[in-house]
């Protein structure tokens, strides 16, 4: 209807009024990141909470940012998709929990002892970077080192993910920022356990009658504004191991923050 269509026109306008009031000016793209990450885990629910609950997620600048993230459904890895390191007998997982047996209970101890084990991993990760050495928050994870979360067990098999992930970037920028999200996903011993699969812009596109549809029409307010959030903080120095280690030690905190408030308000 045509009342209908222009009311649709002006709100399109003035979402691509606010987007480039955030651009300020900036030669800066919407980019599309895909990632896959790798877990090990004893079957599917464990796969699922091992790759996309609360740990293993892709990072932005400014944390957690599930509006800027799509994420599949974790998968085994066929036996011709194994590579590099995947294919040794050793694989990372925490020893703490093959004693939980298996537990499903939400927020029980098989899903503490995963979050703890990530929450230090975490940490390591951001220890070497860093060069320094990290204390990981005080929690008890059956994870003492790096030798004792890689373990063999014929009951553990490989699994992967794929994140889709929305970031901004200025020229040349895009490819560093993709690697610096997919490095913010490390396996049980701190190592990175993600890589980027590919890494296109996304400049909208021309509908059947010939109009330019900005992206900024396609984003719900709410990821508009993380988006530019996120860049506000990356612009100064993207791809910098010390900015991806502050990400990596407010992740350390957060996470276990995030789990524990969301137990407390499910139990209490």
């Amino acid at each position: 209807m045509p009342g209908s269509s222009a009311a649709r026109l002006r709100r399109d306008a003035a979402d691509v009024e606010r987007w480039e009031q955030r651009r300020r000016g900036r030669h800066v793209r919407l980019w599309i990141v895909d990632i896959e990450a790798r877990a090990a885990a004893v079957d599917a629910p464990e796969a699922g909470f091992r790759l996309s609950r609360y740990v293993r997620r892709p990072l932005h600048r400014i944390g957690d940012v599930p509006v800027l993230r799509r994420t599949g459904v974790p998968e085994p890895v066929p036996a011709d998709g194994v590579h590099g390191d995947d294919g040794a007998c050793l694989v990372s997982y925490p020893r703490g929990a093959l004693a939980c047996g298996r537990d499903r209970v939400p927020f029980g101890e098989l899903e503490r002892v995963h979050v703890a084990a990530y929450v230090k991993a975490l940490a390591l990760a951001r220890a070497r970077l860093s060069s320094a050495q990290v204390t990981a928050p005080d929690v008890d994870d059956g994870v003492d080192d790096d030798s004792q979360s890689r373990i063999c067990d014929p009951g553990l098999g490989l699994w992967w993910v794929r994140h889709r992930v929305l970031c901004l970037a200025g020229p040349g920028e895009a490819p560093a920022r993709a690697a610096e999200l997919a490095a913010t996903v490390v396996d049980d011993a701190g190592l990175p356990s993600a890589r980027v699969i590919d890494l296109r812009a996304d400049d909208g596109y021309l509908d059947a009658e010939g109009r330019r549809i900005h992206p900024a029409v396609l984003l719900c307010s709410r990821a508009a504004a993380a988006l530019w959030d996120d860049y506000d903080v990356a612009e100064a120095d993207v791809g910098e191991p010390s900015a991806l280690a502050d990400v990596l030690a407010r992740a350390a905190v957060q996470v276990w923050k995030t789990f524990a408030d969301d137990a407390r308000s499910v139990f209490r």
